[in-house]
């Protein structure tokens, strides 16, 4: 499923940039939308076009061609491309995310598997509920010493030294992204920050999710899973839009590329 041509004809009448074309594009999963605006005489043009699943940049690419026929323009004069894909859904829904690494404060380990430890059925217990699979393995799961209390304050300090070691086991066990959600974070990202810097050291070339940044919010496992989420799909995201950014301009289009999210921000 796709964003919607109407969410990305209210984006651009909130962008209020003078451009002589803009293009949005809306990936589904049986059909690529495109809608082209011309915003100086306010014409517009709509296509749509079969979805490439295997590699999504072939179908938008035949539907850039083809709306550009129909306007009489090339890819060089599209000044502005937004862009709708559910790429990171479907690497969520089908199991191809990123093999996340995840540094959580001494005695949470098992977050991801405790969760609410919510069981459904009520009284039912004959349910049987197999949990999903985290996105986030036990086994790729360390602890690290220090402590924020409910105020951010800091109760313990940090442990550089276990913090190297546990990171260097991470990369051993190849981990392709990290995350770092710490007890009371939400209030005082210092210590995640601080991990942060040491990842970048030991793991450069690996993406780093911090969950004070992605989610700023109370409620440790909410928090943990939203941050390992993103976590997971970041080198899928970023190896699809280096790919399409670099199929766009072999095509001669120079314009911006902007991404729509969920949140259709």
């Amino acid at each position: 499923m796709g964003c919607g041509r109407t969410t990305i004809l209210r984006r651009f009448q909130l962008l209020g940039v003078t451009m002589a074309y803009r293009l949005g594009v809306d990936v589904g999963g049986t059909f690529t939308d495109l809608l082209l605006l011309d915003q100086k005489s306010g014409r517009f043009w709509r296509h749509k076009t079969p979805s490439t699943p295997h590699d999504s940049s072939v179908g938008i690419l035949n539907g850039v061609e083809a709306i550009g026929a129909k306007a009489g323009i090339t890819p060089a004069d599209i000044e502005f491309f937004l862009h709708g894909t559910t790429v990171a859904t479907n690497a969520v829904l089908e199991g191809k995310g990123a093999r996340v690494g995840l540094v959580v404060t001494q005695g949470y380990r098992q977050i991801m598997q405790i969760a609410r430890s919510f069981v459904p059925g009520g009284l039912a217990g004959w349910i049987v509920w197999p949990k999903p699979t985290p996105l986030a393995t036990l086994e790729d799961t360390v602890e690290i010493e220090g402590r924020m209390d409910a105020q951010g304050h800091e109760v313990r300090p940090i442990d550089e030294a276990g913090i190297r070691a546990a990171l260097e086991t991470l990369k051993a066990q190849g981990v392709q992204a990290l995350t770092v959600s710490l007890m009371n974070a939400y209030l005082n990202g210092a210590h995640e920050r601080r991990v942060a810097e040491l990842a970048a050291e030991i793991m450069p070339d690996i993406p780093i999710s911090l969950s004070h940044v992605v989610l700023p919010e109370m409620q440790e496992y909410e928090r943990t899973l939203t941050t390992v989420a993103n976590a997971s799909v970041r080198p899928v995201v970023g190896g699809y839009v280096r790919n399409l950014r670099a199929k766009l301009r072999g095509a001669g289009m120079a314009g911006s590329l902007s991404l729509l999210r969920s949140d259709g921000a």
